[in-house]
């Protein structure tokens, strides 16, 4: 059904209703008025009628003919038309016509009302006239009472007719004119009623649009006191409505920011297996956009079965489940603890999971190192305290009665135990190192670095003395660096060590510091030891500097080594915000960097 606007339903219905209250008020009037005038023709005639009536009767009983020209003149006189008229309808005398030549009258209804001693009354076209009379007959009695004839008078209703019309035309013109006026007042009050609701539809637009801030101005809605109490009701609708959306915007943000910022990988899935929701951890661990995935299926963007499986296992069972997951994102091989639960809706009806995954690869990780770690440790520490252990019961078994023996086994036990002191020193040190480190409580000066390379050479001096092995320090005496002097003598010290005891003998062993300028960044301070060593299998490099790793387990236990130096040095250069790194060469040397803030 076609709408309409409120004005055009209420205009038209108030106007057709004013019309129609004019119209009946029209016909009414008219139809009082006429029966007025015709009330005073009436009233008229009945009073000539009855003012003539004696001199009539006189003349009809003492001298009948003059009666004819009486009448004659007496309704030329008075525009009258009188007529006598004897009880069996013979006209007697009559004011405009021969009485000879007119018909007779006993069958007019007037004729008759009067013979009936009434006054009669009629309203007919008059053939002799040639037009509509109004009749008023009264009975003619003697004075002895006999009724012996009937008066009757008459008037034409043109006059009348005409005066009603004028009236009827004035009344017409007035009519028209008020009903015009009372449709442009009508008009102005639908309008005074319809354009405060068009603001307050204005105001519900703008409320539907979002908009919520004084969406129907008050002063625009006029003097009806309902409508403006509506329009302020539907203000503080905006209002209260303003502040839930912003109430719920700023939990939907909270909620945004919390799923955005968790650690955890989470993805909403639907019951047809389409991501809903993924947060950005997920999305970075899959290499995925947030935005690209939403409503892709799950198989189209993650190609893992395991996961696969889980999801479909609790869709059909509508159970929790959790299960670790490997997963293979490019060349790294990820461990997943999953933890799927299902999503229902206010029913408990299951519209899908939801999908949260923990990272347990740094864990793995670190469970192997330190299963490695408690295995090294344990070999290592084993190795010495085996020894030392053997050649104790073997000096209380009777060696001790043979000196030479008793010597030998005694200088066994004492490098084992300084083997066993070292290693224990080893790991005391990384272990503060790391402390440290974690506790940020490494204390920076500001030192000459050749001060610190020459104090780690000196150290070194003996060991290389005995190989006949040249160190040669190549460093500006101008150069200063923020560092802990001890630690990075300590990293050099270790990094000396290993060159000079994998080195052959009659060789260099160079250690070198420089700036390495940086655009837009700090510079950068880089110490490196290079020799002309055995060199390191490039395989190897990767694990160098893990915690009792060696590329020659033999060679490493005979030189004395603990595997920790390297760990060491790692670790003190994390300490400083730094990094270290390795080049080498099999059967040509290695080099080994430090790379550290200046």
């Amino acid at each position: 059904m076609k709408q309409k606007r409120l004005l055009w339903l209420f205009f038209p219905a108030n106007l057709l209703i004013i019309l129609g209250a004019l119209l009946l008020l029209a016909w009414y009037g008219s139809a009082t008025v006429r029966d007025l005038f015709f009330a005073q023709v009436h009233s008229g005639l009945e009073a000539r009628a009855h003012l003539i009536e004696g001199q009539v009767s006189a003349l009809f009983q003492e001298a009948p003919e003059k009666l004819q020209e009486y009448c004659r003149q007496l309704g030329r006189q008075s525009a009258t038309r009188i007529t006598v008229i004897a009880p069996d309808g013979k006209v007697l005398a009559d004011s405009n016509e021969d009485p000879a030549k007119m018909d007779n009258h006993a069958v007019r209804p007037e004729l008759r009302s009067a013979l009936a001693g009434r006054i009669g009354v009629a309203q007919r076209f008059s053939r002799t006239m040639g037009e509509t009379m109004y009749y008023v007959a009264v009975p003619l009695v003697t004075a002895g009472g006999d009724q012996r004839a009937v008066l009757r008078l008459a008037v034409s209703t043109n006059s009348v007719e005409r005066a009603l019309r004028s009236l009827h035309l004035r009344i017409s013109f007035a009519g028209i004119i008020l009903a015009v006026l009372i449709a442009l007042a009508s008009l102005l009050i639908s309008r005074k009623i319809s354009k405060p609701l068009e603001v307050m539809k204005r105001g519900a637009e703008r409320l539907a649009r979002g908009e919520t801030d004084n969406i129907v101005p008050v002063d625009d809605l006029g003097q009806v006191s309902e409508i403006a109490a509506l329009g302020r009701a539907l203000n503080r609708v905006g209002k209260q409505i303003k502040e839930r959306l912003n109430t719920i915007t700023l939990q939907r943000n909270e909620l945004e920011t919390v799923f955005a910022s968790m650690a955890e990988m989470v993805l909403a899935i639907d019951g047809d297996k389409r991501i809903i929701r993924i947060n950005r951890s997920a999305a970075a661990l899959f290499y995925l956009s947030p935005e690209d995935v939403q409503g892709k299926m799950l198989h189209g963007v993650i190609r893992n079965k395991d996961l696969h499986e889980i999801v479909d296992k609790v869709l059909t069972s509508g159970n929790p489940m959790e299960q670790d997951v490997i997963l293979f994102v490019g060349a790294e091989k990820l461990y997943l603890q999953t933890r799927a639960v299902p999503l229902a809706d206010d029913q408990g009806n299951p519209i899908g999971v939801l999908v949260v995954l923990n990272d347990l690869t740094r864990l793995h990780k670190l469970e192997n190192l330190r299963r490695d770690f408690v295995a090294n440790v344990s070999h290592e520490l084993k190795t010495p305290v085996t020894s030392i252990q053997g050649y104790v019961e073997t000096l209380l078994e009777g060696a001790m009665d043979d000196p030479v023996d008793a010597r030998r086994f005694l200088e066994i036990v004492a490098r084992q135990s300084a083997r066993l002191a070292a290693i224990i020193d080893d790991l005391l040190t990384l272990s503060r190192i790391e402390l440290k480190t974690e506790h940020r409580d490494i204390a920076l000066t500001n030192v000459k670095v050749l001060d610190v390379l020459t104090s780690a050479v000196q150290t070194c001096q003996t060991k290389a003395d005995e190989k006949g092995i040249r160190v040669d320090v190549v460093c500006e005496s101008e150069l200063n660096a923020h560092l802990n002097p001890n630690l990075i003598e300590q990293a050099v010290i270790n990094l000396l060590t290993n060159a000079i005891t994998y080195s052959p003998e009659k060789t260099t062993v160079t250690v070198k510091a420089s700036v390495q300028p940086k655009a837009g960044a700090e510079n950068r301070l880089l110490i490196s030891v290079e020799d002309h060593g055995i060199g390191i299998e490039r395989d190897q490099l990767e694990r160098l500097f893990e915690r009792f790793y060696r590329t020659d387990k033999a060679r490493s236990s005979a030189n004395g080594g603990t595997g920790l130096g390297l760990s060491i040095v790692k670790h003190i250069a994390i300490a400083h915000k730094g990094s270290v790194s390795v080049q080498s060469e099999t059967g040509q040397g290695s080099t080994f960097s430090l790379v550290l803030p200046q």
